[in-house]
């Protein structure tokens, strides 16, 4: 019986009468959890590291299976694939595989590099990031060498064309991209603000590129971030707040005869100057989400203190500094489970790899039971658990039905969407008799070891039969689907989790 898993007690009357209750203490669920919101990502695009071509079939069918331990694909894609002419858009093949991963129960991160691509450990990385035609348009660039050796150019972001060509039609590329995927409902978790510096973290640490001065970068990253937040109303979007490369105003003469190193000056770092010159401050007041990429060689103690004080404000993403084989085959950036150990430090809804498909079918033969543990309990995002629960034995129709709750989040970061509490009746033959919702019910602040005491409060209707009924709860979506697992026992096949039973009796009206 499931009312096992529930261990249902029932509390004896006061002295003054008082009506009898239900408590309940779930048993909890100990194996992985899948949710929205959070877990292990997948690696998909057109492009890969070395920039050789991948296929439909790379990005989808090779992987195998339908990688149960992981929630969301990463698709990073180029300006110039996805428009490579102006006004002249291309979106079948990123629509294959988003619905290819939206059929198997998974959200899509979606990157849109716009800028340049430096390549990645000796491969020259994609040629063509920024449509030619942009740069044919006048928007001014500076040449430097990536990866290899290999001839690269990005945009000259503090020249007026930046303004006059760049932005305008990197507006126009976001507008047809939101009016195509931006929709109240959509499987994306996550969108990547992208348009300045190399490898979507908000730097340019391969081409040094160099500021007038902070102002003028504030101004300039200010403009990009404001423009995706005006041109995404209902997707998520992330920001990186990797490190700064002080690629503005006169460099720092040497200290008593010494170079100071780029780790010690990092170190010394003022945080909140730090958000200033790279715009964070206006992403957040935005509501924009973290990506940390470097994990765990490229950490630093700036982007550490802006981790400490924001975790529990918005939500945080976590990129290895290297791929899954890469961290494999070298042997030289720290273990699985130490990478694992620092992304859960951090407070981490997200985690990825850069796993792709020859990664995917590596890992689930080595690495399997470490990927589970990040889904465990002290794992990625959140883990909400129902400690215990009580209601009235028996109510009147028309009465009050008041839930008791006690909840915890076990998991090192936060379920930061909103999922309403809706509490089902549903009679022995699984019919739903009544169900509500208390949209009260917000548990965006649990934070992980804090117990949270909450009531709901649901109306019975005065014409709800008779009867004995079994009580239902689940936290859902906004179009009231069931949506989150809990770390419970109890779950049906409709994601609803069974507490016990409620007996309707009209004679209790008068009790």
């Amino acid at each position: 019986m499931v009312l096992k898993a529930c261990a249902p007690e029932k509390t004896a009357e006061s002295a003054a009468g008082a009506q009898a209750q239900v408590l309940v203490r779930p048993r909890l669920e100990d194996g992985p959890l899948n949710n929205p919101w959070m877990g292990w990502g997948l690696w998909a695009g057109p492009i890969y590291f070395d920039g050789s071509r991948r296929t439909i079939q790379q990005n989808t069918t090779a992987f195998g299976d339908n990688a149960p331990l992981f929630d969301w694909v990463l698709l990073d894609w180029m300006w110039a694939d996805l428009e490579p002419a102006e006004g002249q858009f291309r979106w079948d093949e990123l629509d294959e595989i988003i619905d290819f991963w939206k059929q198997r129960g998974k959200q899509i991160c979606l990157r849109p590099w716009v800028t340049d691509d430096p390549g990645w450990n000796g491969a020259p990385g994609a040629s063509q990031v920024c449509p030619d035609w942009v740069y044919a348009a006048g928007l001014k660039w500076r040449a430097y060498k990536g990866e290899g050796g290999v001839d690269k150019r990005e945009p000259d972001y503090a020249d007026p064309s930046f303004q006059s060509v760049f932005m305008p039609r990197l507006k126009n590329f976001l507008a047809a991209l939101a009016e195509r995927y931006d929709k109240p409902v959509n499987p994306f978790a996550v969108l990547g603000c992208m348009g300045y510096g190399q490898w979507g973290e908000w730097h340019t640490m391969w081409s040094d590129y160099h500021w007038p001065d902070k102002k003028t970068k504030h101004e300039v990253l200010a403009g990009i971030v404001n423009l995706y937040a005006d041109t995404f109303k209902n997707m998520d979007i992330s920001i990186s707040y990797c490190f700064d490369t002080f690629n503005f105003g006169q460099p720092l003469p040497p200290e008593q005869g010494r170079k100071i190193s780029f780790r010690e000056r990092v170190s010394r770092d003022d945080p909140r100057d730090f958000m200033y010159r790279q715009a964070l401050d206006v992403a957040l007041q935005r509501g924009f989400l973290l990506a940390r990429h470097g994990f765990i060689d490229g950490l630093w103690y700036t982007d550490k203190k802006i981790m400490q004080r924001e975790w529990t404000r918005t939500a945080l993403m976590a990129e290895g500094d290297w791929s899954y084989l890469d961290m494999k085959n070298h042997r030289t950036h720290g273990t699985v489970d130490e990478n694992i150990d620092v992304m859960l430090e951090w407070h981490s809804n997200y985690g990825h790899f850069y796993v792709d498909a020859e990664s995917y079918r590596r890992l689930v033969t080595e690495d399997a039971a470490r990927f589970e543990r990040g889904l465990k309990a002290g794992g990625l995002g959140y883990r909400l658990v129902l400690e215990s629960s009580a209601w009235p034995e028996v109510l009147a129709p028309g009465c009050l039905l008041v839930l008791k709750q006690t909840w915890e989040n076990r998991n090192a970061g936060r379920c930061y969407r909103r999922h309403p509490l809706k509490l089902y009746l549903t009679d022995k033959a699984g019919k739903e008799a009544f169900s509500e919702t208390d949209f009260s019910f917000d548990q965006t602040g649990w934070l992980r070891g804090e117990k949270q005491e909450l009531f709901s409060v649901y109306h019975l209707p005065k014409d709800i039969p008779e009867g004995s009924y079994d009580l239902r709860i689940a936290m859902v979506d906004r179009e009231g689907r069931p949506a989150l697992k809990l770390g419970i026992q109890g779950k049906d096949n409709e994601n609803r989790y069974l507490l016990g039973t409620l007996k309707i009796d009209k004679k209790a009206a008068s009790a």
